[in-house]
């Protein structure tokens, strides 16, 4: 269950009840722009500059006023409409000026009745709304409508969040709430965004592993072992942890008292991980897989680790002697084997699009960015993603956290696009783009400058691609989730479907990545150039696409039965004559109308008389071939016949040297074509049978110079 801003607070407002500080308060005016140090915020006195960020819709509650609040709580408004415009926001006027009515008359009650709060923080949320319900009942005689109730209440507990976050001086790791938004001190990368979902701690329990767990994931953060995103999946899996901890009553980060026991306790927890579902994400409910369990299990190997290495530091830095002293049996809870092995699966041909399904995806890629009144999705942001995507197969993240300008121009219809590496440090990060990239680069630039000057923002943004809420400074980049659910909706507009008629899957868009890797593989570019392309460090991680071709060709190779030049089953196994055919990369092994299962150490001076070979195999897919061959063929011993009468005035005789191989031939090619036509061609198992001796071991063993061609 999602989390509320007024839950959020609340937990922190527990953890520290008296965050309000009168020195804060007065240093806050020193952030806000003297410009808007205002107690009456009127069309006619926010400076032009910020005006566009304040939502004066309604003509008789537009404009808000302050004058009737206690003075510490003036300051805290000021700052918190500054902090809103500072995050892009638009500045709720219709809400905020009926909320402020409301605080002024409750501030005097409370403060005729001995009570006085002269600070937002003097109270949570849910406290300041049932205060404010109680004013209302007071001068109204009755209870607030519901709806109007929510609605000038609404901005209580953002306010609340961004005073909070101000006033509390603590280390930013001590924070239970790590927000890159409200604190600039988290270590981050240049492209993490401030909008990325931050970190909850306080769920957390017991106390001591909450503790230790920021402690562990703060220093290798700082160290820059860690980044934000993965700082959030060691979270989670320290979160699977605490429900085991819990559900024993564990109380000390020893956890046992006797060693011994140690490795019988994470054995269980083994095993709990791998029969009990989810606790929480997308796959809530679910049965773990392999990876998690093994994500999981490592993250918690290397948290014990890293304190029994660094628990003198981490006991100092959290006041609890209980860090230190751990014995050598935390590094070795869990032996090679006892956490298992994951194996990544060769990604399926069917989960690439075909070049039909793409050239669908583009022909509609235009309703996503029409207006709705023209009957579009009205999302041209969106549209163009997509485009960049399927012409360049970069990861989701990359293009919607594209610099503002990401074009390095080279010459006419070349440039190289410079794109954000979120996931693999030190990889490349540039790629070479055609006119094509460049026209949807272009297109989005002129989009975002055009929607910059409507909002008076004279800011340059740091991304191509903006949020289109809240974010009135362009600061923050176009979200991946909504893109894909933006790409769940034109599939549904489009009625984009496959060419077995099912519905595209575009949402899962590594699939775009794939498609692109394996037809540059396809292509014939070199694994090298594929490797810098895709932007990995490693052959290894390029292999996963080319090991994908393989077992694609092969399982096309084996789908067919193959038949010698005798119309006989291939006495070689299907399976041993496929790597025989890769042995051999020579193009004189390649023929037109089969294959040839010499081994690669042999030489042939049989020129191309492949028909007449016991070593020639073929299938059903060169039927064609070997019709146009036979009628050829046939032609052939015609005209022969025809000039050799006409030479001699005598028809050539059956026993020629040169028309009995031709005979031979003919005889194959008709065995050939009768067996294609007639039996199944398609087979799950290799055949094995006796085949026509035609080769001898002379043969064979021939070391004969072999004449260059399509020959055997």
């Amino acid at each position: 269950m999602k989390r509320s801003d007024d839950d959020t607070y609340s937990w922190l407002h527990k953890l520290n009840p008296e965050p309000y500080s009168p020195t804060i308060n007065a240093e806050l005016l020193e952030a806000v722009p003297p410009g808007l140090r205002l107690l009456h915020y009127t069309r006619t006195t926010v400076p032009g500059e910020h005006l566009g960020a304040f939502a004066f819709y309604h003509r008789k509650i537009g404009p808000f006023h302050l004058d009737e609040l206690p003075e510490p709580m003036q300051r805290e408004m000021m700052f918190i409409i500054w902090r809103i415009i500072e995050l892009g926001g638009r500045v709720p006027c219709a809400p905020l000026g009926l909320l402020m009515r409301e605080l002024a008359e409750t501030a005097q009650r409370l403060k005729a009745a001995g009570q006085p709060f002269e600070s937002l923080m003097g109270r949570t949320p849910a406290q300041w709304k049932s205060e404010l319900a109680r004013t209302w009942v007071k001068r109204t005689g009755a209870f607030p409508n519901p709806q109007t109730f929510r609605t000038y209440v609404s901005p209580l507990d953002r306010a609340c969040k961004l005073l909070w976050f101000t006033y509390d001086t603590s280390a930013w790791w001590q924070r239970e709430l790590w927000d890159l938004t409200m604190d600039s001190r988290i270590p981050r990368r240049a492209q993490e965004p401030c909008g990325q979902k931050g970190i909850h701690w306080y769920p957390l329990e017991p106390f001591w592993l909450r503790a230790g767990g920021m402690y562990y994931l703060k220093s290798l953060m700082e160290m820059g072992q860690m980044t934000w995103s993965t700082a959030h999946t060691h979270k989670n899996a320290l979160m699977e942890f605490s429900h085991f901890v819990t559900s024993r009553g564990l109380t000390d980060p020893r956890l046992v008292s006797d060693d011994r026991q140690l490795r019988p306790l994470m054995i269980e927890f083994l095993t709990e991980l791998r029969s009990t579902p989810n606790h929480g994400g997308r796959n809530h409910g679910n049965p773990r897989s392999g990876a998690s369990i093994i994500q999981i299990a490592s993250t918690i190997k290397a948290f014990y680790a890293f304190m029994h290495d660094f628990g003198d530091e981490a006991a100092a830095a959290l006041n609890d002697d209980r860090w230190t002293g751990f014995s050598p049996e935390y590094l070795r809870f869990w032996r090679p084997g006892d956490v298992g092995r994951f194996k990544k699966a060769h990604l399926d041909e069917r989960y690439l699009f075909s070049d039909n399904d793409l050239a669908r995806i583009k022909a509609a890629a235009p309703l996503l960015g029409l207006p709705r009144t023209e009957g579009g999705m009205g999302d041209p942001q969106a549209m163009r993603i997509l485009l960049l995507i399927v012409a360049t197969g970069r990861r989701i993240n990359e293009i919607c956290m594209l610099d503002a300008d990401p074009l390095i121009l080279l010459e006419a219809n070349l440039a190289k696009l410079r794109y954000q590496q979120t996931k693999i440090l030190d990889a490349p990060d540039t790629i070479f783009v055609d006119q094509e990239v460049i026209d949807i680069v272009e297109e989005q630039q002129a989009w975002l400058k055009a929607r910059l000057s409507k909002t008076g923002t004279n800011m340059n943004p740091p991304y191509l691609f903006v949020r289109t809420y809240n974010n009135l400074r362009g600061q923050n980049p176009y979200l991946n989730h909504v893109l894909r659910k933006q790409l769940e909706k034109f599939v549904d507009r489009a009625h984009l479907t496959d060419d077995a008629g099912f519905p595209l899957i575009l949402s899962k868009t590594h699939r775009f990545r794939h498609t692109k890797a394996t037809s540059l593989l396809n292509g014939g570019v070199p694994l090298h150039v594929v490797q810098r392309y895709l932007g990995h460090t490693t052959p290894e991680m390029t292999m996963h696409y080319a090991q994908t071709l393989d077992s694609t060709a092969k399982a096309e190779f084996l789908k067919y039965k193959k038949i010698t030049s005798e119309a006989a089953p291939t006495t070689v196994k299907a399976e041993d004559l496929y790597d025989l055919m890769l042995l051999d990369s020579r193009t004189d092994r390649v023929l037109p109308n089969g294959w040839c299962t010499l081994p690669p150490a042999k030489t042939c001076e049989k020129g191309n008389a492949c028909l007449t070979c016991n070593l020639f195999v073929t299938d059903e897919r060169f039927l064609d071939v070997h019709k146009s061959e036979l009628v050829s063929l046939d032609s052939l011993i015609e005209q022969r016949q025809e000039a050799h009468r006409h030479r001699t005035g005598e028809a050539m005789s059956e026993n020629h040297v040169w028309l009995t191989l031709r005979r031979r031939e003919q005889q194959a090619l008709t065995s050939i074509i009768n067996t294609l036509e007639t039996d199944d061609p398609r087979t799950d198992t290799a055949i094995a049978a006796p085949a026509v001796g035609v080769r001898t071991e002379g043969d064979q063993n021939s070391r004969a110079t072999r004449r260059p061609g399509w020959h055997a």
